[in-house]
């Protein structure tokens, strides 16, 4: 039996179980759980035995908060630039591979689903809510943007919804992410372990209400504007407690961080997932070359002052010149493609 046991695997009935197995870290992934997860998925792809997957996570908060950043950042502070760029590689390469997968896959979010969790869940043919889903993607919020395909499955929303999700870090629970179109099926928590791709229709709960209900008439005329200067103006102008509160936390996030994510997000409509891994590759890899991102996560994360030193501090200096070498090729480094099976 192998010592590994940060991802659980198993089969049950026809279908291939993976459990996500970090509890004690919400779930995060590290590379060994990215690689372990790829190559188990390539074991089982031509398996005739198994009919469909099921991605879970241990514990009762999280399905996944995301990738580990922490890490990352240890990764930059001893100079192992290498692993800067293998983490992502093989973590979009994984994102592709459950987007691509010959079989069904259902990924359950019951719990806490953020960054690189919703890389996982966003990217499979059957994304799962419960009452305890609770989905964000905050990475303007630590210096970075949102990726894992998120320029895909984002604009899965409406153009405004995308760009709230992405800018703001709004969080959206179980009957939010199925009102904005990001989901489909809604379980009950206490039937996570039912799960199979046999019933996820005789499951599936009518979703009545969302926490979302009442913003969206707010998000589309203000988030629907043309570019990220007129949005800010316009929750300047308003007084109502969404506009200040969500102004609020927009200043408090990285200028160039906010930037980059709404010519990303604005850009990737219509794309395929692998022409968004690619371009979110050379945004991430510029991102690690750049100060924001390791002082988003040491003012968040490490040292938790909440007051982190963007440069640039402010949305006016972060320049379109500034925002166009984030999508430009890095030099050094091959861009990502998707890999041959």
């Amino acid at each position: 039996m192998s010592a590994f046991q940060d991802v659980l695997f198993s089969i049950e009935n026809g279908h291939g179980r993976i459990v996500l197995n970090r509890p004690q870290a919400l779930n995060a992934l590290t590379l060994d759980m990215i690689d372990a997860i790829g190559a188990q998925l390539a074991a089982w792809e031509m398996r005739a035995d198994i009919k469909a997957i099921v991605i879970t996570g241990a514990g009762d908060k999280a399905f996944c908060a995301g990738g580990d950043v922490k890490a990352v950042r240890e990764a930059k502070l001893r100079g192992d630039l290498g692993l800067l760029e293998d983490f992502y590689r093989r973590e979009y390469a994984l994102n592709h591979r459950l987007a691509t997968y010959r079989k069904p896959i259902v990924a359950v979010m019951d719990g806490i689903v953020m960054g690189g969790g919703a890389g996982i869940a966003f990217n499979c043919s059957h994304p799962v809510v419960t009452h305890k889903s609770l989905f964000a993607m905050p990475e303007c919020r630590i210096g970075l943007f949102p990726d894992v395909g998120a320029g895909h499955f984002l604009n899965r929303a409406s153009p405004a919804v995308a760009l709230a999700l992405g800018l703001t870090g709004l969080t959206l629970r179980g009957p939010g992410i199925i009102r904005v179109g990001l989901a489909r099926y809604f379980v009950g928590s206490g039937r996570v372990g039912e799960v199979a791709i046999d019933n996820l229709d005789a499951l599936n709960l009518a979703v009545d209400s969302a926490g979302i209900d009442e913003m969206l008439p707010k998000i589309e005329p203000v988030f629907g504007l043309k570019t990220l200067d007129e949005i800010v103006t316009v929750l300047a102008a308003r007084r109502d407690p969404w506009a200040v509160e969500t102004l609020k936390a927009m200043r408090s996030f990285s200028p160039t961080s906010l930037r980059v994510t709404f010519a990303h997000i604005t850009r990737a409509r219509g794309q395929d997932l692998a022409e968004v891994l690619k371009t979110e590759f050379r945004l991430v890899q510029h991102f690690m070359t750049a100060p924001d991102f390791f002082e988003g996560v040491r003012a968040q994360l490490i040292d938790k002052d909440g007051a982190p030193k963007w440069q640039p501090a402010e949305l006016g200096a972060v320049t379109p010149e500034m925002v166009e070498r984030y999508f430009t090729p890095v030099p050094g480094l091959k861009d990502w493609a998707p890999p041959t099976r």
